[in-house]
């Protein structure tokens, strides 16, 4: 009786850790990649919270850290950092970071992707970081986000990283 039960709870296991393979890392990228397209033409969600000169929307699970840095915030979510740029100087329509990207001669880009819609470029890219690491990227005008990622659930990091730097905005001085 004890053998029977040990054989149908170890295929149990088994069945679950094949269920949580799931996609491959590149299906993640493809997938996330291409969600985060679909991001940045929706409509952008609506700040819930400001810090400093910036409003933006933090999705459930994050939490910010301010920094000295005006331009930077961290925003962490479990054991994962995201650095949040923001350069006041440049518009919507600006293509500042990806072009910094494309003329980076270190930059490893497995995957990336220009988005133009309403006026706004962006774009998000996937480069390799190190042998089991990348580097996920998202841009909008001169707003962008970036962290280190293993192989998991890099379709999702980039859903939520547009959803993010899409819904910021810059708080105007009243004069």
């Amino acid at each position: 009786m004890k053998r029977k039960w040990f054989q149908a709870s170890a295929c149990c296991v088994l069945l679950f850790a094949l269920a949580g393979c799931g996609k491959t890392v590149e299906e993640q990228i493809d997938t996330g990649v291409a969600s985060a397209q679909t991001v940045f033409e929706e409509t952008p969600q609506h700040p819930n919270q400001t810090i400093g000169k910036i409003k933006l929307y933090v999705p459930s699970g994050f939490a910010v850290e301010e920094t000295e840095d005006l331009n930077n915030l961290i925003l962490k979510k479990g054991n994962e950092s995201y650095l949040l740029f923001v350069n006041y100087y440049e518009m919507e329509d600006s293509n500042l970071h990806y072009k910094l990207l494309k003329n980076n001669p270190s930059s490893k880009i497995i995957k990336e992707q220009t988005v133009e819609f309403d006026g706004a470029f962006g774009f998000t890219a996937v480069t390799e970081y190190d042998e089991e690491q990348f580097e996920l990227i998202v841009s909008s005008g001169g707003v962008k986000m970036s962290t280190i990622s293993e192989d998991q659930n890099i379709d999702e990091k980039l859903v939520d990283m547009m959803t993010i730097v899409r819904s910021v905005d810059i708080v105007k001085e009243n004069n």
